[in-house]
Parts: structure tokens; sequence; C-alpha cells
């Protein structure tokens, strides 16, 4: 975090008291409405940060040994993106894998909607997911993807060792090349009546499953 602008200190949320006093400024509205797009709702407060990077899949090589990380197989809308990174730092999820392509890019909406999470969870960007599949592979992670025509549920699989989570986009799902690279592909126990989920959704429950299995605690 390298500075938070505040438009009324008197409507400013309660975290803004945990921020250093000298990385906080008050400007005016009209001001922030000149300093952000057009678009940004911002209810008063802006907070500028050090550009995100991107990490190399390499640096997963010796994590420990139930290590879970999410991959995003073409999740193209920023607000899922920014969802699946919040409740990837929520649950302990120790990386989100992006490709270059067919994705969104990591952008201002995106960080608003992870609340805080992407400053948490580490972001890689590969250019080709099959095979930041079969180096995940090689590092000794178990590839779980998840579609409606799964054949598992995620809660009758040993989720404790290296896993790596694969979610598709939002319209087409998973690749037949991710699904065929994967040694399990799960699916939620939802209602037959209406077995669709919102991916962001999908993930959050596939989190809490894998968490749980590591004796996550639930305060």
């Amino acid at each position: 975090m390298l500075r938070v602008y505040v438009s009324d200190k008197r409507r400013a949320p309660a975290w803004i008291s945990a921020v250093p006093k000298r990385l906080v400024s008050c400007i005016s509205e009209n001001v922030m409405a000149q300093m952000l797009p057009k678009h940004v709702v911002h209810q008063g407060v802006a907070v500028e940060l050090k550009e995100s990077t991107s990490r190399d899949i390499s640096a997963l090589e010796n994590t420990q040994p139930n290590c879970v990380v999410a991959m995003l197989d073409g999740v193209t809308d920023p607000h899922n993106v920014g969802a699946i990174i919040r409740t990837a730092a929520a649950f302990g999820v120790s990386g989100v894998i992006l490709p270059e392509r067919s994705s969104c890019n990591v952008n201002g909406t995106v960080i608003k909607s992870a609340s805080g999470g992407a400053e948490v969870v580490p972001l890689y960007t590969v250019g080709n997911l099959a095979r930041a599949i079969e180096t995940l592979k090689s590092y000794g992670f178990w590839i779980v993807s998840f579609s409606e025509a799964g054949t598992a549920f995620p809660h009758e699989l040993d989720l404790t060792e290296k896993v790596c989570l694969v979610f598709g986009s939002e319209g087409h799902g998973i690749r037949k090349r991710q699904i065929d690279s994967s040694d399990f592909v799960a699916k939620l126990p939802t209602s037959p009546d209406f077995t669709t989920l919102n991916v962001s959704a999908t993930a959050a429950i596939a989190f809490y499953e894998v968490a749980r299995q590591n004796g996550f605690q639930i305060l």
C-alpha cells in the first residue's frame, strides 16, 4: 500500500484508523473524481497500491505437501476473478494461476472485487495452461478440474496432498485439453433440478472442502 485517499474522514471506513497517518491524505470530491476512471464507484475512498506483479510457477516446485493452488481457464468476468482471489485468501490458497490470453487482466475491478485478497494471494501468469498443468504434475500436484460432468464429489477425494483446482469459464467451462490432463474431474452435489453455480461460488465451496480436509479451523 502506497497511500490512502479519503474525501471525508468522518465517513471513512473503520479500517482507515489502522493505516499510518502519514499514508492518509484528505482530498476533495472533485479531486478524487478526476483521479479515478469515470465508471469507478469510490464511496469516498481510494487506495494507491504497488503495481501487481505476476510470479513464475517454478516458485511452486518446493511448496508444502498440502499446498493448494487454483487455475482459472478462461474466466473473463473481473468480478468473478476478484471474488475467487478474495475467497482464496480467506481459505489459505497458495496461489491463483491465470492464462496470458483468454482471461481478463488483473485490473482495478479485479483488485476491488478481491477486497485486499490480491495483496495476500500470489498470482501466476502462464502462456499455456496445458503445459502449466504438466509442470505442476512434475512438482507433485494432483489436478482436480470442476465440471458438471464430473464423476466424483470433492468430499470423496483425498485433497490433503498438493492439489491444483481448475475452474472453467462462465460460458463454456473448462476446455477439453485441460479436462483430459486432469487426474480427477469433480462436481458439486447440487440439486438435480438446478445444477449450475457461478464459477466464484464453485471455487469458494471447493476451497472450503480442501481447507476442511487439511484441518482448517473455522472460528
